[in-house]
Order: C-alpha cells, then structure tokens, then sequence
C-alpha cells in the first residue's frame, strides 16, 4: 500500500510526463525572465561604477545624468575644480551617449563614451592593443582635435586596426578594453572627449555631464544637495544615480516581465490542477475500491498530494537545469541567482501542490459504492 501512488503514476506515464515537461518549461521561463532581469541590473552597474565616480552632475531639468536631455558647458562649472570637498583633479566631463556605428557595413547599437583619459569616466589601460590618442590641451578648443581612435569593448567581434563609422566619420580600433557592457548588451566605445563631441555633437564643446569623487572625509549627500541648491545643475548621489538608470532601464519597461511571471505560476496552478482532476476522475473507481476496503479519506488524500508532490518535484528540479542551459546559450547576458532560484522553486513548489488540493478534495468525495456499481 505505500507504494500505491508510484505504481498509479507508472500505469500512466504519459500523463505524468505530459505534467512534468509543463512544469518544467514554467519553472525554465520564470527563472530565465527573472535571470533577464537580474542580467540588466548588473550591467547597469558595470560602467557606473567603474568610473570611480561618487558624484554625478548633468544640466537643470533634465532629471538626471543618464535619464532626459542634458547639455552642460564645462567651463561654465569650472567652479567645481575649486570645490574642497572633491578630490583633486576629480571632476571631470563626460559624454555618454547611444549611437548607430556602422560595422562592416551593418549598423549596430553602441553607446559612445567620450572622456579624458587622465580624468573619471572609462579605462586608463586597454587589455588588448593601446589607448586612443588624447587630445592635446586641457581646455577646449574646436580645433584640438586628436587622431581618431577608439577603445572598444572585448566582446565585440573587432579586430585591431578595423574602422568603423559614426556619425559620418571614420575611427580606427586601437584597443579592447574588458567587458563593460550597458544593459542589454549594449557595447561601450571609448574615446576622446573632444572625438566624441566631434562625431555626435558637430564640434561643438558641449558634454552631457560632469562627474567626481568626493574626499574620504566628506558625506556624499550633503556635498551633491549643496550643489544642487545653486540651482544651475542637478547633482546625485552614485547610489541615486544608479537607482535612476534601474528604475528607468529595467524596473519599467520589465514590468510586463513581472506580470508574465505572475502569469506563468498561475498557469502552473492551473495546468496541474487540471490535470491532476482529469486523472483523479478517471480513477475514481479505483478509489472507491480502496474507500471500500477501509481507506481513509486522509489516505486518499495523502495518495493525490504525493503524486502531485513528486511530479511537481521533478519538474522543478528539471526546471532549474533547463533555466541554466537557457541563460548559458542565450544571445544576451543573463544572471540567474542561486536564492532566487531557490525562492522560485519552493514558490513553485507550493503553488503546484496546491494545484493538487482540488483533487484531492474531489477524491476524498468519492463514494465506496461505485467500487461495487461499476461506475467510472
């Protein structure tokens, strides 16, 4: 009698199967819209945080470095430099922004980082190749204009001493630099500050923020809300910052992500409920047989969770593994975290097994009689 439940199961293997690879393929696609999520994060994280950079200042109004429209004059801030609170030789321009670079032919997605390479904002060392050529003086003159080079990210399928084209003009690939990449992928190029301006703004002597370092001994908040006062700039924090690039990149336009998840467990719910009622009431003379000869209605019951409880297992675990091949062979980076996947699989867990609940009340109803009626 304690092995009833599997004996049960492997008289209808297909349906238990059927059950199983549902299950699985549920678990898969939450736990790898979950790991798509989790991948956008980190790679928000990557560049901002490799900068170095603990204070982030784009133009009034725009509502935030990375967020809506910012053009900032950088001798206008030249204030900044003077400022004791900011690490020497800290504060530094920036222009971050996406473009279309045309790669053997074929226009891609890029983000075009252009900084100064004794300053915050990209690498000072390239893993493969050498840095770009800065431009020459420390100020800004329309016609300082260096060698036009850039740094690209490893990933990129690009050799040393390929060109490219952006906004019209032809850059040479003089390095790689490790993997940064943006959310969802999206490559990083690296070059001078005054290239950039050139090949996105026409020359014109604008950056899209300022950036710096505060001093060890200064708080962070009440240099960026002091400076935010003055009423020219906005100034966040590099935790108020990434929280932006977050909410803005991933938090909502996933929030759809999130509702299919809630979605997929209700799905899970169901297709096990469903399926496991369809089998209780294609048994049901069995189980009369067996209210008949003195079992109880919690033995009955018990018998339905157990076999929910292991084909809900199976497929869970089945699950994990498919998640993990999905996020190895998908063409964009994904992170599944192993405590979310833990916290999917038991969410999963119960909500299968609740599935199973309905069953296992409609078999505890059976009446012993139909053993002896033939009823099906």
């Amino acid at each position: 009698m304690s092995k009833i439940f599997l004996k049960d199961m492997a008289y209808r293997q297909a349906r238990v199967v059927l059950t199983i690879i549902g299950i699985t393929l549920l678990i898969a696609l939450i736990l790898f819209l979950g790991g798509i999520m989790n991948g956008m994060k980190i790679q928000a994280r990557q560049y901002v945080d490799s900068t170095g950079a603990d204070i982030w200042i784009s133009a009034k109004g725009s509502g935030g470095a990375f967020i809506g429209f910012s053009l900032l004059v950088p001798e206008y801030l030249a204030f900044l430099r003077h400022d004791k609170r900011l690490a020497a030789n800290s504060v530094s321009p920036l222009v971050f922004a996406q473009a279309r670079p045309i790669i053997r032919g074929k226009a891609q997605k890029a983000i075009v980082v252009g900084y100064k390479r004794d300053k915050l904002g990209g690498p000072r060392h390239a893993i493969v190749g050498r840095m770009f050529t800065p431009s020459e003086f420390e100020d800004y003159r329309p016609q300082d204009l260096p060698l036009a080079e850039v740094v690209v990210d490893e990933k990129m399928d690009l050799t040393i001493g390929e060109r490219i084209m952006i906004g019209g003009k032809e850059l040479k690939v003089v390095g790689k630099t490790k993997s940064l990449m943006f959310v969802l992928d999206t490559p990083l190029l690296f070059m001078d500050i005054r290239t950039a301006q050139d090949v996105l703004l026409d020359n014109y002597l604008h950056v899209n923020m300022m950036i710096a370092k505060s001093k060890d001994n200064h708080n962070v908040s009440e240099i960026a809300t002091d400076l935010d006062q003055q009423g020219l700039i906005e100034v966040r924090t590099l935790d108020q910052t990434l929280a932006d690039i977050i909410d803005t990149y991933v938090d909502e336009p996933m929030k759809a992500v999130m509702f299919l998840e809630v979605m997929l467990w209700f799905t899970a719910l169901v297709l096990v409920t469903m399926i496991t009622y369809v089998t209780t009431l294609e048994k049901t003379q069995e189980i009369g047989i067996l209210k008949a000869i003195g079992a109880s209605n919690h033995y009955v019951m018990l018998l339905i969770l157990k076999q929910v409880a292991l084909t809900s297992v199976i497929g869970v675990v089945f699950g994990l593994i498919l998640s993990y091949l999905f996020a190895l062979f998908a063409p964009i980076f994904v992170r599944i975290d192993p405590v979310e996947s833990v916290v999917v699989s038991a969410i999963s867990f119960v909500v299968c097994c609740a599935g199973g609940i309905g069953a296992g009340l409609r078999a505890t109803l059976v009446d012993p009689m139909v053993a002896f009626r033939g009823e099906i």
